[in-house]
């Protein structure tokens, strides 16, 4: 695990204000193996670590876990913050906008219309859309866990 991620738990455990002790009762642990779970010393099962979400309560911590436990999820799950509910709106509606601007959906059509995207038809655009769109993604996830929106329980 990145040492970056080591004190997630830990983190999120101490912004609710919860003791080990306390967490580790919510969770169902002995103390001792939260501890090591805070310290990186063991990597906490997912259900437990879907536990600490809604103990905590800390949304954004499964998206951590993921992106710290697995390479794969890494590469895949873009870095969430959670923001104020009116400044995640704010950077959706922005990102959303600058691509509407730029009109990447026209771009879009017109690259894959025939299915796929050549190495001589504008790869360097296709490659400046898919980052716009890994943006929006970003965006929509933070929005998704926003401070002050309805908290969404996650599919288990």
């Amino acid at each position: 695990m990145n040492d970056d991620y080591r004190t997630m738990y830990a983190r999120h455990r101490k912004a609710a204000g919860i003791t080990q002790e306390k967490a580790a009762e919510l969770l169902g642990v002995a103390v001792r193996t939260l501890a090591n779970w805070e310290a990186g010393i063991y990597v906490p099962p997912d259900d437990k670590v879907a536990l600490m979400c809604d103990a905590y309560p800390a949304p954004t911590l499964a998206l951590e876990h993921l992106r710290a436990s697995s390479a794969l999820a890494a590469g895949l799950i873009p870095e969430a913050a959670q923001l104020p509910l009116a400044q995640a709106v704010a950077q959706l509606l922005y990102c959303m906008r600058v691509f509407e601007q730029r009109h990447r959906a026209d771009d879009l059509i017109w690259i894959s219309s025939n299915g796929r995207v050549d190495e001589g038809e504008q790869t360097e655009r296709w490659c400046e859309i898919s980052e716009e769109l890994r943006d929006i993604v970003t965006a929509a996830m933070q929005l998704r866990y926003a401070q002050g929106a309805c908290p969404i329980p996650p599919r288990r």
